[in-house]
């Protein structure tokens, strides 16, 4: 008999090995991989299936039918689908369109209100109490009161940019000495404010979810810290997105005190104010000698040592009409680019203007002109008396005549 090498040997067992190894493969069941039309099918009922489809159209960049799958899912329960649904919906339509559909979904007993974490109701603004003060949010300057703002805030993002700004307000050398407070910080329902968030453009709220905190707070000032957009400050609202600087909200707050933009306005904006005669805080809307001293008799008394510092600089505020503007000091200052330096002559200025709060409008006038709009007079006369109360001449003049 021919004998076998062990090198042979260990060969042959090897192909033997493998043999085996292939034939088993072979006789093993056979499974047929499961259908698009099964999966969308299980799906209506098993959120692993829609989790499945979920994430293969979002693996195919599918992102609208990603979102719908992670719906499902979350409808039936999953909260993985849940999270991945709130996450790709911001992603693609921004924090109000999520909140609507979360607190729709909720409203409707889509979804079981279990599910919803605190951090992803917060996150969206969806407070569950009725709107109310934070404790200990808000700030009293050492110089007393003569002008006090309300923070407001819709979402978590807005809390927590409202408390980085006051702690960097209470350190600002400048800010700090003002004579300027800020109540608790009250927190709205983003549904309800409203707050829109295009980047390119001004935010604008739904700004009458605020009269009663109007009617009962007492301020002159709302500071709104919601949406996505371009900061502004009109009729006694600042508003500024959740992203805001400490440099822009100073920019805004001179709004406050008077100060205008020392770059273009709008057409609409440089008609109603660049008028031959007149002046704002920093700007005199011609350099005629009588327009200077009628702006110095106001802002800068004859005592005042600041007198002589005053030089007129061309700036392009009122670039969209033949008016040509002149800011009152020479130097690139925050209100044509926030982020620099603030003059000194603007410091006094700022300090000037809050010495002499009952000439800026309270935000109460605004709201009793939404009021009016509405012909809710018993709530137009109540907001008008609260803006009276801040000394604004226009109020008191207002409820002369009635």
């Amino acid at each position: 008999m021919r004998s076998i090498s062990s090198s042979n040997l260990m060969l042959l067992k090897s192909r033997f090995a493998g043999f085996f190894a292939l034939l088993l493969v072979g006789c093993s069941p056979h499974t047929e991989p499961v259908s698009q039309q099964q999966l969308i099918q299980q799906a209506t009922t098993e959120s692993a299936a829609a989790m499945q489809l979920g994430r293969q159209r979002l693996a195919d960049k599918e992102l609208n039918d990603a979102l719908r799958w992670f719906r499902q899912a979350a409808q039936l329960g999953d909260h993985d689908g849940l999270s991945h649904a709130l996450k790709l919906q911001q992603r693609l339509e921004g924090r109000l369109a999520t909140a609507k559909w979360l607190e729709k979904s909720l409203d409707n007993a889509q979804l079981n209100a279990a599910m919803v974490s605190e951090q992803q109701r917060a996150a969206l603004g969806l407070w569950q109490a009725a709107p109310a003060a934070t404790a200990n949010s808000g700030y009293q300057a050492v110089a007393g009161c003569n002008l006090t703002v309300q923070p407001v805030a819709s979402q978590q993002a807005g809390i927590a940019r409202w408390q980085h700004l006051r702690m960097a307000w209470a350190e600002d050398p400048l800010l700090s000495q003002l004579p300027v407070c800020f109540n608790d910080l009250v927190k709205v329902n983003a549904t309800e404010l409203h707050c829109t968030e295009h980047a390119e453009k001004r935010i604008s709220c739904n700004y009458a979810a605020l009269t009663s905190q109007v009617l009962a707070g007492q301020f002159s000032q709302l500071l709104i810290i919601a949406g996505q957009g371009l900061a502004s400050y009109n009729n006694g609202i600042i508003q500024l997105p959740d992203t805001a600087s400490l440099a822009l909200l100073q920019h805004e707050f001179m709004h406050v005190l008077g100060f205008i933009d020392e770059y273009p306005l709008s057409r609409q904006a440089a008609d109603n104010l660049c008028r031959p005669g007149s002046y704002a805080t920093n700007l005199l809307f011609d350099n005629a000698p009588a327009t200077l001293a009628s702006w110095r008799e106001q802002w800068l008394p004859a005592t005042n040592t600041a007198r002589g510092k005053v030089k007129l600089e061309a700036v392009n505020t009122c670039q969209a009409t033949e008016q040509q503007a002149y800011r009152v000091v020479a130097t690139i200052n925050p209100m044509e680019s926030y982020q620099t330096a603030m003059p000194a002559l603007y410091k006094e200025l700022m300090v000037r203007a809050l010495q002499h709060p009952e000439n800026i409008m309270p935000v109460q006038y605004y709201f009793a002109y939404l009021a009016r709009q509405q012909q809710a007079w018993q709530q137009w006369h109540a907001l008008m008396q609260l803006a009276a109360g801040h000394g604004y001449n226009d109020a008191v003049n207002a409820l002369q005549h009635l």
